[in-house]
Protein backbone atom coordinates (compact mmCIF):
# COMPACT_ATOMS: atom_id res chain seq x y z
CA UNK A 1 0.00 0.00 0.00
CA UNK A 2 1.19 3.52 -0.81
CA UNK A 3 0.21 6.78 0.88
CA UNK A 4 -0.05 10.48 0.05
CA UNK A 5 -0.99 13.52 2.10
CA UNK A 6 -1.94 17.16 1.72
CA UNK A 7 -3.20 20.06 3.80
CA UNK A 8 -6.08 22.43 3.03
CA UNK A 9 -6.70 25.57 5.11
CA UNK A 10 -9.30 28.28 4.69
CA UNK A 11 -8.48 31.57 6.38
CA UNK A 12 -11.24 33.82 7.71
CA UNK A 13 -14.00 31.40 6.80
CA UNK A 14 -17.20 33.37 7.44
CA UNK A 15 -20.47 32.26 5.83
CA UNK A 16 -18.76 30.80 2.79
CA UNK A 17 -16.79 27.79 1.64
CA UNK A 18 -14.26 26.34 -0.78
CA UNK A 19 -13.08 23.05 -2.22
CA UNK A 20 -9.76 21.38 -3.00
CA UNK A 21 -9.74 18.63 -5.63
CA UNK A 22 -7.34 16.59 -7.72
CA UNK A 23 -7.52 13.90 -10.40
CA UNK A 24 -6.84 10.22 -9.92
CA UNK A 25 -4.28 9.34 -12.61
CA UNK A 26 -4.12 5.53 -12.19
CA UNK A 27 -6.64 2.84 -11.33
CA UNK A 28 -6.50 2.11 -7.61
CA UNK A 29 -8.36 1.23 -4.44
CA UNK A 30 -8.62 3.95 -1.79
CA UNK A 31 -7.88 1.69 1.17
CA UNK A 32 -7.76 4.20 4.00
CA UNK A 33 -7.94 7.82 5.03
CA UNK A 34 -6.95 9.70 8.13
CA UNK A 35 -8.26 13.27 8.26
CA UNK A 36 -7.66 15.77 11.01
CA UNK A 37 -9.99 18.79 10.90
CA UNK A 38 -9.72 21.76 13.23
CA UNK A 39 -10.93 25.33 13.51
CA UNK A 40 -10.00 28.32 15.65
CA UNK A 41 -11.59 31.75 15.97
CA UNK A 42 -10.28 34.62 13.88
CA UNK A 43 -11.42 37.15 16.53
CA UNK A 44 -13.79 37.29 19.51
CA UNK A 45 -17.36 37.71 18.25
CA UNK A 46 -19.59 40.76 18.70
CA UNK A 47 -22.26 38.37 20.02
CA UNK A 48 -22.01 34.86 21.40
CA UNK A 49 -23.18 32.05 19.13
CA UNK A 50 -22.20 28.84 17.40
CA UNK A 51 -19.35 28.37 14.97
CA UNK A 52 -19.93 25.47 12.61
CA UNK A 53 -17.89 24.00 9.74
CA UNK A 54 -18.98 21.15 7.45
CA UNK A 55 -16.02 19.12 6.15
CA UNK A 56 -16.50 16.48 3.45
CA UNK A 57 -14.51 14.18 1.16
CA UNK A 58 -15.98 12.52 -1.90
CA UNK A 59 -15.34 11.01 -5.30
CA UNK A 60 -16.59 12.42 -8.59
CA UNK A 61 -16.61 9.76 -11.27
CA UNK A 62 -14.98 10.33 -14.65
CA UNK A 63 -14.81 14.13 -14.55
CA UNK A 64 -13.77 17.09 -12.46
CA UNK A 65 -16.39 18.17 -9.93
CA UNK A 66 -18.86 20.91 -10.82
CA UNK A 67 -19.44 23.28 -7.92
CA UNK A 68 -22.53 25.24 -6.92
CA UNK A 69 -22.50 28.94 -7.77
CA UNK A 70 -23.15 29.91 -4.12
CA UNK A 71 -20.42 31.34 -1.88
CA UNK A 72 -20.53 28.09 0.11
CA UNK A 73 -19.12 26.31 -3.00
CA UNK A 74 -21.11 23.15 -2.32
CA UNK A 75 -20.21 19.98 -4.17
CA UNK A 76 -23.30 18.62 -5.93
CA UNK A 77 -23.82 15.01 -4.89
CA UNK A 78 -25.12 12.10 -6.89
CA UNK A 79 -28.07 10.36 -5.30
CA UNK A 80 -27.49 6.67 -4.71
CA UNK A 81 -29.64 4.43 -6.88
CA UNK A 82 -29.15 1.63 -4.32
CA UNK A 83 -31.43 3.19 -1.68
CA UNK A 84 -34.77 4.94 -1.46
CA UNK A 85 -35.49 8.37 -0.01
CA UNK A 86 -34.96 9.21 3.65
CA UNK A 87 -38.06 9.35 5.87
CA UNK A 88 -38.40 11.00 9.27
CA UNK A 89 -40.70 9.96 12.10
CA UNK A 90 -41.25 13.18 14.07
CA UNK A 91 -44.21 13.02 16.51
CA UNK A 92 -43.09 16.17 18.40
CA UNK A 93 -43.04 18.23 15.16
CA UNK A 94 -39.41 19.26 15.66
CA UNK A 95 -37.78 21.29 12.92
CA UNK A 96 -35.97 18.65 10.85
CA UNK A 97 -33.26 19.50 8.35
CA UNK A 98 -31.80 16.59 6.41
CA UNK A 99 -30.66 15.29 3.07
CA UNK A 100 -33.69 13.70 1.43
CA UNK A 101 -31.57 11.12 -0.40
CA UNK A 102 -28.48 9.09 0.38
CA UNK A 103 -25.44 10.58 -1.34
CA UNK A 104 -23.17 8.37 -3.45
CA UNK A 105 -19.36 8.22 -3.11
CA UNK A 106 -19.01 10.35 0.04
CA UNK A 107 -16.32 8.79 2.23
CA UNK A 108 -15.89 11.56 4.84
CA UNK A 109 -18.41 13.96 6.35
CA UNK A 110 -17.89 15.77 9.66
CA UNK A 111 -19.47 18.78 11.35
CA UNK A 112 -17.22 20.75 13.68
CA UNK A 113 -19.35 22.83 16.02
CA UNK A 114 -18.59 24.90 19.10
CA UNK A 115 -20.40 27.43 21.27
CA UNK A 116 -18.51 30.74 21.22
CA UNK A 117 -18.97 33.10 24.19
CA UNK A 118 -18.39 36.85 23.77
CA UNK A 119 -14.76 36.61 24.86
CA UNK A 120 -14.14 33.67 22.49
CA UNK A 121 -12.60 31.46 25.19
CA UNK A 122 -12.62 27.69 24.73
CA UNK A 123 -14.06 27.92 21.23
CA UNK A 124 -11.81 25.75 19.08
CA UNK A 125 -13.07 22.45 17.68
CA UNK A 126 -11.25 19.51 16.15
CA UNK A 127 -11.82 15.93 15.15
CA UNK A 128 -9.64 13.23 13.70
CA UNK A 129 -11.37 10.54 11.65
CA UNK A 130 -9.84 7.41 10.18
CA UNK A 131 -11.66 5.11 7.80
CA UNK A 132 -11.20 2.17 5.46
CA UNK A 133 -13.54 2.91 2.54
CA UNK A 134 -12.19 0.30 0.03
CA UNK A 135 -13.32 2.57 -2.83
CA UNK A 136 -12.30 1.56 -6.34
CA UNK A 137 -11.05 4.64 -8.20
CA UNK A 138 -10.40 4.83 -11.93
CA UNK A 139 -8.05 7.11 -13.81
CA UNK A 140 -10.14 10.20 -14.59
CA UNK A 141 -12.05 10.17 -11.29
CA UNK A 142 -11.44 13.04 -8.88
CA UNK A 143 -11.17 13.31 -5.12
CA UNK A 144 -12.70 16.49 -3.73
CA UNK A 145 -12.59 17.96 -0.23
CA UNK A 146 -15.05 20.61 0.89
CA UNK A 147 -15.40 23.01 3.83
CA UNK A 148 -18.18 25.52 4.42
CA UNK A 149 -19.12 27.64 7.41
CA UNK A 150 -21.97 29.14 9.42
CA UNK A 151 -21.88 31.34 12.52
CA UNK A 152 -18.92 33.02 14.19
CA UNK A 153 -15.90 33.43 11.86
CA UNK A 154 -13.05 30.88 12.02
CA UNK A 155 -9.95 29.57 10.26
CA UNK A 156 -10.31 25.87 9.42
CA UNK A 157 -7.78 23.30 8.29
CA UNK A 158 -7.82 19.71 7.05
CA UNK A 159 -4.76 17.49 7.13
CA UNK A 160 -5.42 14.46 4.93
CA UNK A 161 -3.52 11.17 4.61
CA UNK A 162 -4.74 8.68 2.00
CA UNK A 163 -3.64 5.03 1.73
CA UNK A 164 -4.12 3.31 -1.63
CA UNK A 165 -3.24 0.22 -3.66
CA UNK A 166 -2.63 0.45 -7.40
CA UNK A 167 -4.59 -2.00 -9.56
Amino acid sequence: MSSVSFGFELVNLYGNGADAYFPVTRNMVLDSFNIDAAFVLTAPPANSGFAEVLCQGRVTRGAAPVFSSTVQAYLPFNQSADFGTVSVYNPANLQAILDSALLQDVFYSVILKSWVPNDGSGSAASRQVAGRPALTLNAGDYLAFHMDHAGVGVDCELQVVLGYTLL
